[in-house]
């Protein structure tokens, strides 16, 4: 009945040319709660949710779930369809009439976003949304975001938060919600003005996939906002009035994309219950304080992505799963430019085997996407490199199955130029030596190892660079050390005295007059491995010029 009283009383209201704009928002108002009504009682059945609560949020529970066939829902009633583009005619005819009314907006671009016509609610909220420019921005974001046109959503929403005034703006970027520990210590102790460089960070570096979007992760946080603001005036689908466990919901791990409710049992007096399911399973993409204070020492350990009680979560629209490649990635320096050598090994990632990849090599900085070299059509095992204009930043290696929606990635900090040192290195490369060692990086970047994992029974190639000698050449002494990491001081001091065997560590040493090429002295060294036992070592090069201090470059290895 309330239905039929909703419908019938907005009909007429807009019959009579509805000159009370408050009963125009009243009349649409019903009409919304009648919608929800009707299809809460069409959700389609299931068992719901089981076991202890992993998050206690208020009167919700929230698991993060490992099923990542949860993202997709059974077909939609053809009724609830239907009664949609009714609910969607009705709001087209309100905003018309009074096309200022920010709830009136909102609700049309969520039922368009809903009926998957992402492109007329972008069209809505950019051409003809009459409500604040902020609010109308901020729809025209949410509707591109869900319709993965993350450029597009970006540019709104900047465009949004440009039309908020200073406090509301500091409100939209507040991500206290969000972060823990020293994350947290670091935004809390930063006034408005310096937060939002801050979030900015934060959110470029936890962007799943530069290749896809360096913004999809802020565009999802403004997104959540928007849907915040968009339910906490309107009828929800599961009936629960709105409160702040509901909005800590949303903001932390998104809004469910669909529901299905559970029966009680025949003669039970219990209501039915609802459960909300997410878009995929949520990943933790924000990284550690370390990361964020320390760009150029980031390195993977900075994320831990699958992450039970995180405190929230992100399921990107293109990848159903995201883990970490084994690599190796080596940083050269060219002029103001850096060079980056990648390769990779993802043959125990089942969730790749098989499958086509797209691969891309991204160098970042400031925010801002500097360099990224792609292939399609690449193997679990392969190599790239991409040159860009970046002394500092990030350097995201990234393989997509975007077909299949699965992702693998790594990613490391690219350090700024050392000026304190007249001579500098590059990194260490690691090579499958194949003849005599070569002093040129075109002849060993083909073979560079897929990962740090190297067998005991081979030897490894490692080649580096050096930089800043003189041009009339000049000797240097050259030490490349192999320690095992985790052993303790006494077998070391056991070892210098002979009165171990070295199967811990091995030292090589030389003095050398380097040639330099275009300014570059490059060098490669064939290293034996088989004396050492199975173990995580420290491979360390240092190189000092006669006379003055030395500098070094380090990589970690398992030996196996």
């Amino acid at each position: 009945m309330i239905v039929l009283i909703a419908r019938a009383a907005l009909a007429l209201s807009l019959l009579q040319g509805a000159p009370d704009s408050a009963r125009l928002v009243r009349g649409a108002r019903a009409a919304q709660m009648a919608f929800e009504a009707f299809r809460r009682n069409r959700l389609p059945t299931g068992p719901g949710m089981g076991g202890a609560c992993e998050v206690r949020i208020g009167r919700y529970c929230y698991w993060r779930g490992d099923n990542e066939d949860d993202d997709t829902p059974p077909p939609e009633h053809p009724a609830v369809r239907q009664r949609r583009d009714e609910l969607l005619r009705t709001l087209d005819s309100a905003s018309r009439l009074i096309p200022g009314d920010g709830w009136i907006a909102g609700q049309r671009v969520r039922y368009l976003v809903e009926a998957d016509r992402t492109d007329d609610a972008i069209r809505f909220a950019l051409s003809d949304c009459r409500a604040s420019p902020a609010w109308c921005n901020a729809l025209a974001g949410y509707a591109a975001h869900v319709g993965a046109r993350y450029a597009t959503a970006d540019s709104a929403y900047e465009a949004a938060l440009s039309a908020m005034d200073p406090a509301e703006r500091c409100r939209w970027l507040d991500v206290s919600d969000l972060v823990a520990d020293d994350l947290e210590h670091r935004f809390k102790s930063l006034d408005c003005a310096r937060r939002e460089g801050f979030v900015r960070r934060l959110f470029w570096l936890g962007a799943p996939l530069y290749s896809i979007s360096e913004t999809d992760l802020l565009t999802e946080h403004l997104s959540r906002l928007t849907r915040a603001r968009l339910a906490e005036r309107s009828a929800s689908i599961d009936g629960a009035a709105w409160a702040d466990d509901v909005r800590s919901l949303v903001i932390r791990y998104g809004w469910s994309r669909w529901y299905t409710r559970t029966l009680p049992v025949m003669g039970s007096l219990r209501d039915a219950s609802y459960t909300g399911h997410d878009a995929g399973v949520p990943y933790d993409f924000l990284p550690n304080a370390h990361a964020v204070e320390h760009l150029g020492s980031i390195v993977s350990d900075d994320w831990h992505l699958e992450n039970d009680r995180a405190l929230t979560g992100y399921a990107p629209a293109y990848a159903r799963s995201v883990h970490e490649v084994p690599h190796q990635i080596a940083l050269f320096r060219r002029g103001d430019s850096t060079l980056v050598i990648a390769a990779w090994d993802a043959r125990r990632d089942t969730t790749l085997l098989g499958r086509s990849l797209d691969a891309a090599l991204v160098l970042s900085a400031d925010g801002a996407r500097r360099a990224i070299e792609t292939q399609t059509g690449a193997k679990v095992v392969g190599r790239i490199a991409a040159t860009g204009l970046v002394d500092s930043g990030v350097v995201s290696l990234e393989l997509l199955a975007a077909k299949d929606r699965r992702a693998s990635r790594t990613r490391v900090g690219v350090a700024a130029r050392d000026t304190t040192h007249r001579v500098t290195l590059s990194d260490l490369l690691l090579y499958a030596p194949t003849g005599s060692a070569s002093n040129e990086l075109s002849a060993v970047r083909d073979s560079a190892l897929a990962s740090a994992i190297i067998p005991a029974t081979r030897g490894v190639g490692v080649y580096w660079e050096t930089y800043g000698l003189r041009a009339e050449g000049e000797p240097v002494q050259f030490a490349l050390t192999v320690e095992r990491i985790g052993v303790d001081w006494m077998h070391r001091a056991a070892e210098k005295l002979h009165l171990a065997d070295p199967t811990t560590s091995l030292r090589i040493q030389w003095d050398d007059v380097p040639q330099r090429v275009n300014g570059i002295a490059g060098r490669g060294v064939r290293v034996d491995l088989s004396r050492l036992v199975s173990g995580t070592y420290r491979m360390q090069l240092t190189v000092t010029p006669v006379g003055e201090g030395a500098v070094s470059a380090v990589r970690e290895i398992e030996v196996r």
